[in-house]
């Protein structure tokens, strides 16, 4: 199997992972899509993902918005582009937008480059409710999270999900930023880092980045999707683009 073949089913994978403790959240299958919601009031925590080619890509996607409705959640699909080309051509059929290109960018753990956290910073594993707090913290002020769903969800993930280890850079008393890695298919996929604004542009992010990287020693690989503004950081990691990922949705 290819990097990015390993990487789109361990986008499924990690999804799965990312919603275990989430209460009310559902993952439902549908020839070949997997709708993984948490149910919050935040779009981007529902959506579609493809696990396999469906025999009906556009007829099997319909169905899917059909839940989608149910659950007062917007369509939006994940996918990894021309990997299946009936999908491509499902979500122009039901006229969906395109909203978000991104690269997938992977790296082995080997050559991934040492980079240890600036002096002052400490790097420690989300343990107690405090840790989980100072998680949600970081949320609110990296990515303007709203804090009730950033308990909800990032909160209720941080601890217990086996296969996934999150991580908050302490500046002292003060929580600055934060990183998670989900053991999939021998590979980590590494997913939130963020840092707050205050701390940037200090190392803070890219050590964040190899420490969940390397919190499981056996994987070979390590993959992320990283915004345009983080993607710098990475490739002077040793990330490099391996495929193109767009979310698609609906309005």
């Amino acid at each position: 199997m290819d990097v990015a073949e390993r990487i789109a089913l361990g986008v499924v994978d990690a999804e799965r992972m990312r919603r275990q403790r989430v209460a009310g959240a559902e993952i439902l299958e549908v020839d070949g899509y997997v709708l993984a919601f948490t149910n919050q009031p935040d779009p981007a925590l529902n959506g579609v993902l493809v696990e396999r080619e469906p025999h009906d890509a556009a007829g099997s996607l319909h169905l899917a918005e059909a839940e989608c409705v149910l659950r007062r959640q917007p369509l939006g699909v994940n996918l990894q582009r021309g990997r299946h080309v009936q999908v491509d051509e499902a979500v122009r059929e039901l006229g969906l937008a395109l909203l978000v290109e991104r690269p997938a960018m992977a790296v082995s753990t080997k050559a991934l480059s040492e980079t240890p956290p600036p002096p002052g910073i400490e790097i420690r594993p989300v343990v107690t409710d405090a840790d989980v707090g100072a998680l949600v913290a970081v949320g609110v002020a990296a990515f303007d999270d709203d804090p009730a769903v950033g308990l909800a969800v990032y909160g209720a993930g941080a601890r217990g999900v086996d296969g996934a280890r999150t991580f908050v850079a302490w500046d002292g008393e003060d929580p600055v930023g934060i990183s998670a890695g989900y053991l999939v298919r021998e590979a980590v996929s590494v997913m939130g880092v963020a840092v707050v604004p205050g701390a940037r542009r200090r190392g803070i992010g890219a050590a964040l980045t190899v420490h969940a990287a390397r919190s499981f020693p056996n994987a070979d690989l390590a993959w992320l999707h990283p915004s345009d503004m983080a993607r710098p950081v990475y490739e002077g990691l040793g990330f490099v683009p391996v495929s193109d990922w767009e979310i698609w949705v609906r309005g």
